[in-house]
C-alpha cells in the first residue's frame, strides 16, 4: 500500500512540474544520455551505458538512464535506440526524448483514473496493465509526432527502440524491433545463466511476416545476402527493412511494419543479477550467454558495458571478416546495489 502511495505522490510532483521535467532532472544529475555510469539510490540500481560508432559513418545508437523516472525514488527507466537510413540518427534522438515523456504523461493519466475508479488496494493489482497499456498509447504517438514532423524526414529513415521501466521489484519490458533485453539470474547450482526477455523483430518471424504479407509487403533475402530477411514493398525492390517493428519509416508503414511494442513484465528476485539491454550490432557476433559471462566477470561494474561493446566490436572483426564493424550500444542495469 505504502509503495502505491509514494507512485501516486511521485506522479502528482512529476506531473506539477510540467515542461521544465527535463531541465529539472538534468540539473539533478539523473539522467544519462551518454556513455557513462548513474547510481540509483532509490530503485537500488547501478547502470553502465556505453556506445560505439562503427565502420558505417555515423554512429546511429543512442541510450538513455532515467533515475528517478516519475519523481518516484524507486523507479528508473532504461532505453536503447537504434537507427537506421540516411537520418536514422537524428530519428534514434527524437524517439530518445519524446518516448519516455509520452510514456510517463499517459502513466500519470492511467494511474490516476484507476485510483479514483477503483481505490489504491486495486491500483497494486494493475501496475502492469496500466505501463502496457501506457507504452501502447506512447508508441503510438510518438510514430504519429514523427510522421507529423517537419524537422525529420523519417519516411525512408527510422529507428528501434528498446527500454525497461523498474519500479521496485517490478520490471516491465517494451520492444520495438531487433534490439534484446538478456537477464542474468542465478541458478540453483550457482551458475550465472541468461535469460532472454524479449524477441528480436525480424521480418521473417512467422506472425510478423503473415501480417506484412497480409498487407501486400513482401519478405526475403538478396542473392547476396542468404538469411537476411528484409521488407520490401509490393512493386519495387525498397526499402529492404531488417525488422519488422520500428518508428518512422513510413514507406512501408502501410505494408505491415507497426510500431506497436512487445509489453512484458518480469518480477526480480534476490537471484536476478542484472539486465543487459544492447542494439543488434552486440547481438550479431555475442550469444545471450557471452554477454551474461563477460559483463558478470567484469571485476568494475563501471566497466561493464564498456568491456561487453569491446567485445562485441572484437567479434565482429573476428567472425565477420570484411564485413563493416556495426554500431554497438548497450546499458547494464546492475540490482541490489545500493549506492555508497
Amino acid at each position: 500500500m505504502r509503495q502505491i502511495s509514494s507512485m501516486l505522490q511521485g506522479l502528482a510532483r512529476s506531473m506539477s512540474l510540467g515542461k521544465e521535467r527535463k531541465q529539472a532532472e538534468e540539473a539533478q544529475g539523473t539522467v544519462l544520455r551518454s556513455s557513462g555510469t548513474l547510481w540509483g539510490e532509490g530503485s537500488e540500481t547501478f547502470a553502465a551505458a556505453c556506445s560505439r560508432r562503427g565502420e558505417k559513418g555515423t554512429n546511429q545508437d543512442t541510450s538513455i538512464v532515467w533515475e528517478g523516472y516519475g519523481c518516484q525514488d524507486d523507479t528508473i527507466f532504461c532505453g536503447v535506440f537504434d537507427g537506421h537510413g540516411q537520418w536514422g540518427h537524428y530519428v534514434a534522438k527524437a524517439v530518445r526524448e519524446s518516448l519516455p515523456q509520452q510514456l510517463l504523461c499517459r502513466w500519470q493519466e492511467a494511474v490516476a483514473l484507476a485510483s479514483l475508479i477503483d481505490g489504491e488496494k486495486r491500483l497494486g493489482d494493475c501496475q502492469f496493465d496500466l505501463l502496457r497499456q501506457s507504452y501502447l498509447a506512447a508508441a503510438a504517438a510518438v510514430d504519429d509526432e514523427l510522421r507529423r514532423s517537419r524537422r525529420l524526414d523519417a519516411v525512408n529513415s527510422g529507428c528501434t527502440a528498446l527500454s525497461i521501466v523498474k519500479q521496485g521489484d517490478l520490471m516491465v519490458v517494451a520492444n520495438v524491433g531487433d534490439s534484446r533485453a538478456v537477464l542474468a539470474t542465478t541458478s540453483d547450482d550457482g551458475d550465472v545463466t541468461a535469460v532472454q526477455l524479449t524477441v528480436d523483430f525480424k521480418p521473417d518471424l512467422p506472425q510478423e511476416k503473415a501480417r506484412i504479407t497480409q498487407c501486400e509487403g513482401r519478405v526475403h533475402c538478396l542473392d547476396d545476402e542468404p538469411g537476411v530477411h528484409r521488407v520490401w514493398v509490393p512493386h519495387r525492390e525498397a526499402p529492404g527493412l531488417a525488422m519488422s517493428r520500428a518508428f518512422g519509416d513510413y514507406c512501408v508503414k502501410d505494408y505491415g511494419v507497426i510500431s506497436a511494442p512487445e509489453v512484458t513484465q518480469r518480477r526480480i528476485t534476490a537471484q536476478d543479477q542484472f539486465v543487459i539491454l544492447a542494439t543488434d550490432g552486440v547481438w550479431d557476433v555475442l550469444s545471450n550467454e557471452e554477454a551474461v559471462r563477460i559483463v558478470a566477470a567484469t571485476p568494475d561494474r563501471e566497466k561493464a558495458a564498456k568491456r561487453l561493446v569491446e567485445c562485441a566490436v572484437r567479434g565482429w572483426r573476428r567472425k565477420r571478416r570484411g564485413v563493416a564493424v556495426d554500431d554497438c550500444s548497450a546499458v547494464c542495469l546492475f540490482f541490489h546495489t545500493p549506492a555508497p
